[in-house]
């Protein structure tokens, strides 16, 4: 089949409306009489709640309604463990929980009216520490745990929420075989997805009782379901309408913020919205988990991994609602991509009185990375290797097993390993520390791992208008990522067609249904519904043609757009079989909801840095990035998420930090929290290895979630090379070099 759309580098199908300010957001809504909502937070990371009197508020002119935990629904709310009140009843667990809310004629008059609330409250004992939480005498966060409602529970007889763990072999035996044993602890800082816009949304409802939602989200069925759920209300009463996403990045999960904001509309009987500050956007939040990694690791002396046992303890905060599946998928990577024959990875998430945790691109992820792939420079150095040559040694080859004994086809690591070094240049052998005499000692760094392709379900619906062009309905959110311009490169190499003839129409609720968007299965689950939808479409035009010659399907075929008969040079074209179409025939729905598929993405960084020998300051002159891929539908688009995904890597390695104190977020704007402008990226340099296979349409496989785990390895193990010191908790200052130097 000739390319007409695939690997073509589009721009982004809403790129006009962004650039010229006419793309609708959240916080661009506004209903007639809408009011505006306030939440009043706790002060405290853990309380009892003593006393709550509104009654000032609810005298202060222009304040409508005032609610608190007693007039909403007792039950609890999450997006897979239901853990958490909407507003907090009886105790507040976190510093900034939501404890009362108000619907007010404008925003003004509803902070005076949080002013005018007062709350007693009985502090009780915080932890803030996950390993501090474990122990035996730290206070019960969650005492009616065993009660919720949700998947990889524990007994709730702690405060460890969810336990998972995996193994092959048998570890016991392959430490006893082993001729070395390494162990090491890391740990990693939480940080906030650092998205342009922060939540808002809008909830109406009309005289029938009938529900519309206007909110940046990543899964406008799921705001449904949840607040269908929690209210007792059917879903067809709600309609969750499309309006664009500034970022996401996994945070903007959840529906604790529009169930809220539907109990002050039926009160107030008026629609009501809420934008948040980037101040509650930061202490309300869903950040990146810190977490705490245990590493202990047995080598022969040849060395060839033998066992491996990783333990990774996962801070999550006050509450688990906004953690889908109540699990780290990241604790699966703690072994690394290498054939290690005896392997055993337990991931915990415990409860803390921090902010509650969510996902951020590649969750749990850039938290194992950072520290396997430090454990393996260190065991490399220890052991007089090469740390490319140990990777290639112990890198997984086919018909090997991942770490946790899944069976994986179409490898590619020890390729990537090889083009990567190749791209940096990297010589074999034990390097020196450069000295260029400039009072900076230079060091290189290599990190290495796969990445699986996500899952889930979706689809897409494609109509042909009367004028012979086409409509791709979709309900997918498109956050950042370039959805809708794939989706149009999809349909229109499946049809034949131009990609400009295909129109993209955003849905609400009403239209095709989609799971939402998470762990790069964008081009795989979505991609797959729009492939059907057009192949299914080709179907209904071969139909009509074959009607309209009054001939046999079988003698129809469909090339480049176009209806042709075979054997003769007859055809018809989109707008000529739309003219003699029964109205509303020529529509198709694709429907996608595939396996986890066996085949991964796999992934290589080189970091080149230039460290200070007196102060210990950072400079990242190069990063070097390959992956492998098969089909790449947008080029544009696909180098674009590694870039982002490096830069990424790059702020949580060096800049970002969500620092608290005693539970309490210190920065109050994107002002106190550093991302990476354009003068803190180095040169990067990027190289595609082919792959055979993918799971995608055309063969394509993932790139969503592609750099960003292994810029901090990288960098550590630069470091190391340059100074000999070794960082192990994140992120890398140079005040912590400064200080091992000492």
């Amino acid at each position: 089949m000739k390319t007409t759309a695939i690997g073509r580098m589009l721009h982004r199908v809403e790129g006009q409306s962004k650039v010229t300010g006419t793309c609708v957001y959240s916080a661009d809504v506004m209903r007639p009489g809408a009011l505006w909502a306030g939440f009043l937070r706790s002060p405290y990371p853990h309380a009892r709640i003593l006393k709550i009197d509104a009654s000032r508020a609810q005298k202060l002119h222009g304040v409508k309604v005032v609610i608190t935990g007693k007039d909403v629904s007792p039950r609890l709310e999450g997006v897979s463990l239901l853990d958490k009140p909407v507003l907090a009843q009886e105790r507040v667990r976190f510093i900034g929980e939501k404890v009362a809310a108000v619907a007010a004629t404008d925003k003004q008059i509803a902070q005076e009216a949080l002013d005018l609330i007062d709350v007693e409250y009985e502090e009780l004992p915080a932890v803030f520490d996950p390993l501090e939480a474990m122990k035996a005498d730290a206070p019960l966060l969650h005492p009616d745990y065993a009660s919720y409602q949700g998947p990889n529970k524990t007994d709730g007889r702690t405060n460890v929420r969810s336990r998972v763990q995996t193994s092959k072999g048998d570890v016991e035996r392959g430490f006893r075989e082993s001729d070395e044993i390494f162990e090491n602890t890391f740990a990693t800082h939480a940080v906030h997805q650092g998205f342009i816009e922060p939540r808002a949304g809008l909830v109406e409802i009309d005289l029938q009782g009938r529900i519309g939602i206007w909110q940046c989200h990543q899964s406008p069925f799921g705001i449904r379901r949840w607040l269908a759920e929690h209210a007792d209300i059917p879903e067809e009463m709600i309609v969750v309408h499309p309006v664009s996403t500034g970022g996401s990045f996994g945070g903007k999960q959840g529906a604790e913020d529009v169930i809220v904001t539907y109990y002050l509309a039926r009160a107030a009987k008026r629609a009501v919205k809420f934008v948040e500050s980037y101040q509650e956007e930061l202490q309300d939040g869903q950040p990146r988990h810190a977490s705490v990694i245990k590493l202990r690791a047995g080598v022969k002396k040849d060395g060839t991994l033998w066992a491996w046992d990783a333990e990774v303890y996962y801070n999550g905060g006050a509450y688990g609602a906004r953690t889908p599946q109540n699990r780290m998928n990241g604790t699966f990577m703690a072994a690394g991509t290498y054939r290690t024959p005896h392997v055993r990875m337990t991931g915990s998430i415990v409860y803390t009185n921090q902010v509650p945790s969510g996902y951020f691109r590649a969750p749990g992820e850039v938290q194992t990375l950072f520290a396997v792939e430090s454990h393996m420079d260190e065991m490399a150095r220890a052991l007089g290797l090469d740390p490319l040559e140990f990777r290639l040694r112990n890198a997984l080859r086919e018909g090997d097993t991942k770490p946790n004994g899944e069976h994986i086809r179409d490898l590619h690591a020890v390729a990537v390993l090889k083009r990567v070094a190749g791209l940096a240049q990297w010589s074999k052998g034990k390097r020196k520390a450069i000295e260029n005499g400039d009072g900076f000692a230079r060091g290189r760094g290599i990190a290495f791992a796969d990445r699986h392709i996500g899952i889930g379900e979706s689809e897409a619906d494609i109509f042909v208008e009367a004028d012979g062009s086409l409509r791709l309905a979709t309900s997918v959110r498109d956050v950042g990522v370039g959805a809708y311009t794939m989706h149009r490169q999809v349909a229109a190499e499946v049809l034949g067609v131009a990609p400009e003839l295909v129109q993209i129409d955003v849905a609400g609720t009403d239209g095709p249904y989609d799971e939402g968007v998470k762990a790069q299965r964008g081009t795989h689950v979505e991609g797959l519904a729009v492939f059907n939808a057009a192949t299914s479409l080709i179907d209904s035009l071969r139909g009509e043609a074959a009607r309209f010659w009054n001939i046999e399907l079988d003698k129809v075929r469909w090339q480049g757009g176009r209806a042709h008969l075979k054997g003769a040079k007859k055809t018809l074209d989109l707008k000529t079989i739309a003219r003699h179409a029964a109205e509303g025939s020529l529509r198709a729905r694709g429907h996608s909801k595939p396996a986890k598929p066996e085949t991964y993405t796999y992934q290589g960084v080189v970091a080149e840095v230039a460290i200070d020998k007196v102060t210990g300051e950072i400079k990242v002159e190069k990063i070097y990035y390959v992956m492998d891929a098969t089909k790449i539908i947008n080029p544009l688009i696909y180098y674009g998420h590694i870039h982002g995904g490096l830069v990424q890597g790059l702020g949580f390695s060096l800049t970002e930090h969500l620092e608290t104190e005693d539970g309490r977020v210190t920065a109050l704007s994107l002002g106190d929290y550093k991302l990476p402008t354009i003068r803190d990226i180095p040169q990067l340099s990027t190289a595609i290895v082919k792959a055979n296979e993918g799971p995608g349409p055309f063969g394509a496989k993932a790139v969503g979630e592609a750099g960003i785990s292994l810029v901090a390895p990288a960098i550590a193990n630069a470091i190391a090379d340059a100074t000999g010191v070794r960082i192990k908790q994140t992120p890398i200052t140079a005040e912590k070099i400064f200080r091992a130097q000492q």
